[in-house]
């Protein structure tokens, strides 16, 4: 490190060291002033607060560490800022969802955000923008064109690409989670911008996939020093320092991401040639936008892209884990399959509401092995303090739900004996699935979660209140529709890489690497996957 870089790293340093114990001062005095405590936590140390608590990755199993010691409720402060962790659902629905119009604001995360000082640029996306007028018009893009009508329409397009996917298995089946990860990424770039992926060395695939790998790494609470030392970030890029090179290789993939295959799409259209999507939707709506509206298009097209490639693949992966370790649900689920669809045809969405058993196996893969291990966080307006339980949770606190911890030494909200007991057995008779007489399933849930039992793992997989995922219903389909079709057609497992795999580290977790058999059930079987692709 050059003499340069070091002056101006030791000057911000000592920059922080002198403002932030002021802040934290006129903040403890303000608090103090108001006859207020907030939750407990673990002693922070002066200035520095709980920076070095908190870990960089798995940060879930320290939070629920915390929550066993210090309740559901868990205030730690970095460097002048407080954070609210919850580990229940009872403290989540009361905060996110009851008061979702105060904790709907996403916390400020600077690697990623903070384009104006040439950091990366999402604090301009529908994921870490803050709560204002263009979030509110995000909202009323994704509503116009995934409405649940909307979702129906694309059934056949994930019927016919599940198809493929078996097709792709039954052929290579030792490379099972290459087909799946092709196969979620593929039919999101269909949806969202009309791209047909060709084969696995797709560019544009590969581009999707390394720009979602760089936000699940950049969003991680505490993954980049300047995170939590955000003055840090005006350290300029000639300086050579680690997060600059990081931040410049992330900002030119998240540019070509944004304007490469949106451009694609405008130049079919104007040849003809242009398949239906999400972004061509957009475009043919509204024939001369401005440039605010197109660069509204442009990011939730691609947000469409990284909400739904990777979280559609970890629930995959995680089903085919969870059917490698539990057999006996794998043989109930397919002997559902085979009474209600026969074995003459694959499934169809239409068989859904006649199959509670796979139903109740898709909400256990949603809650065991949870693709979000905590969501993405909010933050508490910065106009006003709020008081939960007679605890000041302070203006501005970024606030994270713990939905699920990895370990049975350790109880987070997925795996809480209260609300899920037995929490570590893959169970999914635990769901009280009901048919009306109209035909309609009902979903035996209260209304709050502090009432249930069993809860429909969703409420906590898809993110909460004014956050939640707008593409939930998009994302289960496809879930769902893989799920029942594997199940169909592959005898699934024993694992044959040794002991279960952990998961990813990462804002978006899905199982590390394993090996297990897939084998077509029948020659009837691999029959119906022939007649369908016309290969296998």
């Amino acid at each position: 490190m050059s003499l340069e870089i070091i002056e101006v790293v030791r000057k911000t340093l000592i920059i922080a060291v002198l403002v932030i114990p002021v802040i934290q001062f006129l903040r403890s005095r303000s608090n103090a002033q108001r006859g207020a405590r907030t939750p407990p936590g673990p002693k922070p140390l002066p200035v520095i607060g709980n920076l070095l608590d908190i870990p960089t990755e798995r940060p879930w199993l320290r939070y629920t560490e915390w929550g066993k010691v210090y309740g559901d409720v868990v205030h730690l402060t970095a460097m002048g800022q407080s954070i609210i962790v919850l580990n229940s659902a009872k403290a989540i629905y009361d905060l996110l969802d009851r008061r979702g119009n105060i904790y709907s604001d996403r916390a400020r995360v600077v690697m990623a955000g903070d384009l104006q000082v040439y950091l990366v640029g999402y604090n301009n996306s529908p994921f870490l923008g803050p709560n204002g007028p263009r979030h509110k018009e995000y909202r009323r893009l994704f509503a116009e064109v995934i409405s649940n009508r909307k979702v129906e329409e694309w059934r056949p397009v994930q019927q016919e690409k599940v198809i493929k996917l078996a097709a792709q298995i039954m052929k290579s089946p030792e490379a099972f989670r290459s087909h799946i990860k092709n196969h979620t990424g593929n039919l999101i770039l269909e949806m969202s911008h009309g791209h047909i992926v060709k084969d696995e060395n797709d560019p544009i695939m590969a581009l999707s996939q390394e720009v979602d790998h760089h936000f699940s790494e950049m969003v991680v609470p505490g993954a980049f020093l300047v995170d939590l030392f955000p003055i840090l970030r005006f350290v300029p890029q000639w300086t050579g320092v680690s997060f600059q090179k990081k931040a410049q290789k992330y900002r030119e993939t998240l540019n070509t991401a944004l304007e490469w295959p949106w451009q694609k799409v405008k130049d079919e259209i104007a040849a003809g040639t242009a398949l239906p999507s999400f972004g061509a939707t957009l475009i043919e709506r509204r024939e001369k936008p401005t440039e605010d509206e197109e660069f509204n298009f442009k990011w939730v097209t691609l947000a469409f892209v990284l909400a739904g490639t990777d979280t559609s693949y970890g629930s995959l992966s995680s089903f085919v884990l969870a059917m490698a370790l539990n057999p006996e649900v794998q043989r109930k689920a397919q002997a559902e399959i085979d009474a209600i669809v026969g074995h003459s045809r694959l499934p169809t969405f239409k068989d859904r509401e006649d199959l509670p058993y796979v139903e109740g196996l898709v909400r256990e893969v949603y809650r065991y092995n949870p693709v979000g291990p905590i969501a993405s966080p909010h933050r508490l307006t910065t106009e006003a303090d709020d008081i939960y339980r007679d605890w000041l949770i302070p203006r501005g606190s970024i606030v994270i739900a713990n939905s699920w911890q990895v370990r049975p030494c350790l109880l987070g909200v997925m795996h809480d004996p209260e609300v899920y007991p037995d929490p570590f057995e893959f169970k999914p008779e635990r769901y009280d699935l009901v048919k009306s007489k109209d035909g309609f399933r009902i979903w035996n849930d209260p209304l709050s979660p502090e009432q249930m039992v069993n809860p429909d793992p969703k409420k906590f997989a898809f993110g909460y209140g004014r956050r939640i995922c707008p593409g939930h219903v998009l994302a289960d389909d496809t879930v769902y529709m893989g799920i029942v079709t594997m199940l169909a057609l592959f005898d699934v497992g024993p694992l044959t890489s040794g002991d279960p795999p952990l998961y990813t580290p990462y804002l978006i977790s899905h199982p590390e690497h394993f090996t297990c058999l897939m084998k077509p059930r029948s020659q009837q079987a691999r029959d119906l996957v022939l007649k369908d692709t016309g290969r296998v």
